[in-house]
């Protein structure tokens, strides 16, 4: 294989790699927040870049120069995260107080207790939410 097609070989992997590191957060984060695992505060979200950079810096063994850079990159990232998921959180809180209230109307009295049982203990671990530990 001659040079030129091995770099680009090697570089079609490295971005494949990096999608799909990027699409592997992107969804756990999402699954994370819609199960209220995990919150978008700026504690939770700095700790969870945290992470990313020390695994990617684990795995792919980072110069020092990349571990700035991925960290500059991840931190700018965060924060125009929290910014957009502060303008729709509470859409979202609406919609799933909404999906809740629906709910509910379709529910005997019975199950509409046991319902908010459940809900009361799903905003008692929300509380305390835990972190995902994959990054």
């Amino acid at each position: 294989m001659p040079t030129n097609a091995r770099a680009t070989a090697a570089l079609l992997v490295i971005g494949a790699f990096l999608c799909g590191i990027v699409v592997g957060v992107a969804g756990d984060h999402t699954f994370l927040l819609f199960h209220g695992r995990l919150r978008p505060s700026h504690g939770a979200s700095e700790a969870v870049a945290n992470r990313i950079v020390a695994r990617l810096d684990r795995e792919l063994k980072l110069t020092p120069q990349q571990h700035t850079a991925v960290q500059q990159i991840i931190d700018k990232r965060r924060q125009r995260i929290e910014a957009i998921w502060t303008s729709v959180g509470p859409q979202v809180r609406e919609e799933m107080d909404g999906t809740r209230a629906e709910i509910e109307r379709l529910l005997t009295p019975e199950q509409r207790e046991k319902f908010r049982q459940m809900h009361q203990h799903m905003q008692d671990r929300n509380h305390h939410p835990r972190m995902h530990p994959g990054f």
